[in-house]
């Protein structure tokens, strides 16, 4: 278990008890971390970070358990994790890009004493122009998170009664969360979703489902992760055995002996 940064603790509940008090004089359905400046909020009992491009997290090379790209010239991509197949929507059919999760594989964070798991989204959109500033611009639509019994499940969103959802953005209402491109690229996340862990409990399910849609995709795909792939460590200096190592000894004083001996011969 980790915990984050004092930092970004107090950012994350400020912008928490903000969308608390906006929430109780109007219902707001939307949460907008689409400007330049990083940002985070709270909606329906979800944490959402933007990644500064500074940040280790926002860099290397996302193990992606879902990729989503919209087909064609439509800017609407939907989909979810498996390893079943035929896939339902605008998922990448490579098993490398769309495959199974385990809850255990999902990595738990505490924020302000509370314990969360946690989710990495990158977004490849085009980069802003001058004629077109909202380029990198695209809205998380839907989010909603399942518990299945077994990692090939299909037929969304009941599969087949093998699964229990535990949260939906939209459970109270259509959500949508504006979001921007901000490292731009492929390998390197944008946004942290947190989800409170408490709501992984209602279920003794070990498989995650993440199911998400998208408006306003324009570029690339989109990737769901929850690790980075490390770079290696650069392997140690290979140490000769103790047997090499006499060997080299017996050279070394062979020709040290020779140099001597042409020397005493040159004198």
């Amino acid at each position: 278990m980790k915990k984050i940064n004092k930092s970004s603790v107090f950012a994350i509940a400020c912008t928490a008890l903000m969308g608390t008090f906006g929430n109780s004089q109007a219902t707001a359905a939307t949460l907008n971390l689409k400007d330049p400046i990083l940002q985070s909020g709270t909606l329906n009992g979800a944490l959402f970070q933007e990644i500064d491009p500074n940040d280790p997290a926002g860099t290397g090379v996302l193990q992606s358990f879902v990729r989503l790209q919209s087909p064609g010239n439509n800017t609407v991509e939907e989909g979810y994790n498996t390893d079943g197949r035929p896939l339902e929507f605008d998922e990448n059919n490579s098993p490398q890009f769309t495959r199974s999760l385990k809850l255990s594989d999902v990595p738990i964070f505490t924020i302000g004493g509370v314990d969360y798991r946690r989710f990495l989204l990158d977004i490849n959109e085009p980069n802003a122009t001058p004629q077109d500033q909202d380029k990198p611009l695209i809205d998380l639509e839907s989010l909603q998170i399942f518990l299945g019994n077994a990692g090939d499940l299909l037929n969304y969103p009941t599969f087949d009664g093998n699964a229990v959802k535990i949260f939906d953005l939209d459970s109270n209402e259509d959500n949508v969360v504006n979001l921007r491109d901000t490292n731009a690229g492929s390998g390197r996340a944008d946004l942290l979703v947190y989800i409170p862990n408490s709501l992984f409990s209602v279920s003794t399910n070990e498989y995650v489902y993440l199911y998400s849609k998208f408006s306003g995709a324009e570029g690339g795909f989109e990737e769901w992760a929850v690790k980075v792939k490390e770079k290696p460590d650069t392997p140690p200096k290979s140490v000769p055995e103790p047997a090499t190592l006499a060997g080299l000894g017996l050279v070394a004083g062979a020709m040290a002996f020779a140099r001597r001996r042409k020397s005493s011969q040159t004198a």
